[in-house]
């Protein structure tokens, strides 16, 4: 009974951010904001909502820009029991480390909570990876002195085809769409409240550059020996970026019965 009112403990003092800004242009959509496009009849953030929430976690701070107001309506006509918190960002801060820092130098992320970090974009398969997530990153805070912790797959089908070319310019082998055995983000991460003094320092907001959270951040962490891992098999891991991922995460979800 005690370790399940400390694990309470822990997931009442982790907020989740959603980084949920981007349009669907990629998906064939100009117009439509990419988190409310539909998987069976749902958007993406009813999964991303579902997934969190059944998990315990009700904090929810939502970073937002192309039309926010459908995903804030979205949001408050849910079924889940969540509190939220937003924040729209203007036109001239483009990037997720911008997104970030903008959340935080307008008080709407609490610097004293850690932040599990999620672009809503992605599905993941496994309904316990939340709970299993934190006491994992709260692992390498006790044991390796760690300030994040990012979730990576074993390796990825890379989209394009492969050829090894020999000096004649020759093919002689070719692999259309190889799994690539490489460790690659996910994009879920979880951070301690120290990396946010590291946003405010590290990440310029009248940059006119796009400046994203995994090319500052995350590297900088790294280099310190402050970032720790948590590695999961490809298949529990569905991005959506193209019309074809959406296709096939729509079957997925119906042939494991999460529709």
């Amino acid at each position: 009974m005690e370790v399940l009112k400390n694990l309470q403990k822990e997931i009442e003092n982790t907020q989740v951010i959603i980084l949920a800004g981007g349009k669907a242009k990629r998906m064939g959509y100009v117009d439509k904001p990419k988190v409310l496009l539909e998987l069976n009849e749902k958007p993406l953030l009813y999964y991303t909502l579902k997934w969190l929430n059944d998990s315990g976690f009700k904090d929810f701070v939502f970073l937002l820009g192309y039309k926010h107001e459908e995903i804030e309506n979205y949001v408050k006509n849910s079924e889940f029991d969540i509190n939220t918190t937003y924040s729209v960002e203007p036109e001239n801060v483009k990037g997720k480390g911008k997104a970030l820092k903008y959340a935080i130098q307008n008080n709407k992320i609490n610097r004293n909570k850690r932040a599990l970090i999620y672009f809503p974009d992605d599905l993941f398969l496994d309904k316990s990876l939340p709970v299993e997530f934190l006491l994992h990153h709260i692992h390498g805070t006790k044991n390796y002195n760690i300030l994040g912790t990012v979730v990576f797959v074993s390796g990825t089908k890379y989209p394009f085809g492969v050829g090894k070319i020999d000096g004649n310019q020759l093919v002689s082998n070719f692999v259309e769409k190889p799994f690539i055995d490489k460790y690659t983000n996910t994009g879920l991460c979880m951070i301690e409240p120290e990396v946010f003094k590291e946003i405010e320092e590290n990440i310029d907001i009248n940059s006119k550059e796009n400046i994203e959270f995994e090319n500052t951040i995350l590297p900088q962490l790294a280099e310190k020996k402050r970032l720790f891992s948590m590695i999961l098999p490809s298949s529990t891991w569905i991005p959506i970026n193209t019309i074809k991922e959406q296709e096939k995460a729509q079957e997925i979800l119906k042939d494991n019965n999460l529709c």
